[in-house]
């Protein structure tokens, strides 16, 4: 477990109030917008925002437990789930109008980072970030991973209805920094003879670079290295949290540069950053 906290809960307003900015001037046909993802819309999208944050305010905050369980045995299992549940949520609001669903969405939203902001940072989160093979995970990596969610869905919103994208360094060098701590358990199985480190550059003004250095039988997530990378993967910002959220389009992995070891470079496309 990374011991460097990624300092995210304060953002939460900011990217909350560059929602709502948009939210408040949509259209009829800008809810209705098709999205990259073929069965959803954007009212869809905005909607599955809403689940979250009350899903979680409910278990966590209020310590509620529905009457029927569901019993999750495993990570695809809870995969699943959690992917039935968003459809049906979707779903479920298809009849809201747009503007109840604007005023739900500011107000569930706004009460999830007052009570995210209560927690102990170093306290553990109720649930681990599976996506980065942690079996228990420390408070602000979990409010770091609920940013990322929240950021990536108004990216989403964004693109879809063609809207600047969200890539002040503020508010996405944490979602690329958080993205970045899933390296040493994605390369969990790729063995190494010998040491070796793997330098991941995301380029542009909210990117950096990070780096995986083998040795022995350990993998290390670093963000200094004192010698020069064997592997360099280099990505375009607007293609990264693309790559990692699996919110593809045609070409994408073509605009990636690798230079060295293929192998280990290709490895890193499959990296997924979200539940799915």
């Amino acid at each position: 477990m990374n011991e460097q906290r990624i300092e995210s809960i304060e953002l939460f307003p900011v990217l909350n109030a560059r929602l709502m900015e948009i939210l408040s001037g949509m259209s009829r046909d800008d809810w209705d917008a098709k999205t990259n993802f073929p069965s959803w819309t954007v009212k869809d999208i905005c909607a599955h925002l809403l689940d979250t944050s009350i899903r979680r305010l409910s278990s966590e905050r209020d310590g509620y437990r529905p009457g029927e369980t569901v019993a999750v045995d495993s990570y695809d299992g809870l995969v699943r789930y959690l992917t039935g549940l968003a459809d049906r949520w979707a779903s479920a609001f298809s009849g809201t109008s747009p503007r109840i669903l604007t005023d739900m969405i500011g107000r569930y939203q706004d009460e999830l980072y007052e009570y995210l902001r209560t927690k102990d940072p170093f306290g553990y989160a109720m649930f681990p970030v599976g996506w980065a093979g942690e079996e228990r995970s420390y408070n602000w990596f979990d409010i770091a991973r609920e940013y990322t969610e929240r950021w990536h869905h108004q990216a989403q919103i964004r693109e879809a209805l063609h809207r600047e994208p969200l890539y002040d360094r503020s508010l996405y060098y944490p979602v690329l920094d958080t993205f970045m701590q899933a390296l040493p358990y994605h390369y969990k199985d790729f063995r190494k003879d010998g040491a070796h480190i793997l330098a991941v550059e995301i380029l542009g003004t909210a990117g950096g670079t990070w780096f995986v250095e083998w040795m022995d039988e350990r993998i290390e997530l670093k963000y200094k290295i004192g010698k020069d990378p064997d592997t360099v993967v280099r990505i375009r910002q607007e293609d990264a949290w693309r790559l990692f959220t699996k919110w593809g389009r045609p070409g994408l992995e073509e605009n990636v540069a690798i230079v060295g070891d293929t192998g280990i470079g290709k490895h890193l496309l499959g990296m997924t950053c979200i539940m799915m």
